[in-house]
C-alpha cells in the first residue's frame, strides 16, 4: 500500500505538468493560427493559457521549442485518413481523399494554423521551414503513389498522368482550403475537390 501511495504522489505532479503543457500547446495553436509564429508572442500565449509568460519557459525552453511541440501535436492528432499505401483499393482513393477533406472542415483552427505557418515558412530563417518542406515532399510522394495505383488499374482519365494528378490535387486542395478560410460560407472544400477528382479520374461517384 505504501508503494502505491508513493507512486500516486509521483504521478500527481507529472499529470499536472502534462496538463499544463497541453494547455500551453493549445494556446500556442490558437495564437499562431491567428497571428502567425513571428507575431505571436509568449505574452499572447500566456494570456490565452491563463499563466504568466515566464511559466511557459519552464515547459518549453524557447519559443522555437514550443513551435516544434505544436507541430508534433498536430502530427500526433492528425485527422488524415488516407488508406495505407501498401494496401489500398484504387477505386477507393478518391473517397478517402474526400473523407479527409470533410474531416478537416471540422477543425478550421488547425487548417488556419497550417495555412499561416506554411506561408511564413517560405521566409528566410523561419524555424519551421524544414518541417513544411518535408511535409510537402511527403504529401506529393504519397499522392503520387496513390494515383499510380489508380493508373495501374486504368482509373485515370485520358491525358492525365500520375505526376499531374498528384501535383494538381495537392495544389488545388491547399489553395481551396485558404479560400475556404476567407469565405467559409461561399466555398466547399470537399465539393471542389470532388469535382476535380471527377475530371482527372474515371471514378465519377467518389
Amino acid at each position: 500500500m505504501a508503494a502505491i501511495d508513493e507512486t500516486s504522489r509521483r504521478r500527481g505532479p507529472y499529470r499536472k505538468t502534462e496538463a499544463r503543457r497541453r494547455d500551453i500547446i493549445a494556446a500556442a495553436q490558437q495564437v499562431f493560427a491567428s497571428t502567425g509564429y513571428r507575431a505571436g508572442s509568449l505574452r499572447d500565449i500566456g494570456t490565452v493559457a491563463g499563466i504568466d509568460p515566464s511559466s511557459i519557459l519552464h515547459h518549453f525552453p524557447t519559443k522555437e521549442a514550443l513551435l516544434e511541440a505544436v507541430l508534433e501535436d498536430k502530427e500526433k492528432h492528425d485527422f488524415e485518413v488516407l488508406p495505407a499505401l501498401d494496401d489500398v483499393d484504387p477505386h477507393l482513393v478518391p473517397r478517402a481523399m474526400l473523407e479527409l477533406a470533410e474531416r478537416n472542415s471540422r477543425v478550421p483552427h488547425m487548417i488556419a494554423l497550417y495555412a499561416i505557418l506554411s506561408a511564413e515558412s517560405t521566409t528566410a530563417g523561419h524555424p519551421s521551414a524544414d518541417y513544411f518542406r518535408q511535409r510537402s515532399e511527403r504529401t506529393r510522394r504519397d499522392f503520387r503513389l496513390l494515383f499510380q495505383r489508380m493508373a495501374d488499374a486504368g482509373l485515370l482519365a485520358d491525358g492525365v498522368d500520375v505526376d499531374y494528378a498528384a501535383t494538381s490535387t495537392f495544389a488545388i486542395w491547399d489553395g481551396i482550403q485558404i479560400h475556404w478560410l476567407i469565405e467559409p460560407d461561399a466555398v466547399s472544400v470537399p465539393e471542389t475537390l470532388r469535382r476535380h477528382l471527377r475530371l482527372i479520374t474515371r471514378v465519377h461517384n467518389p
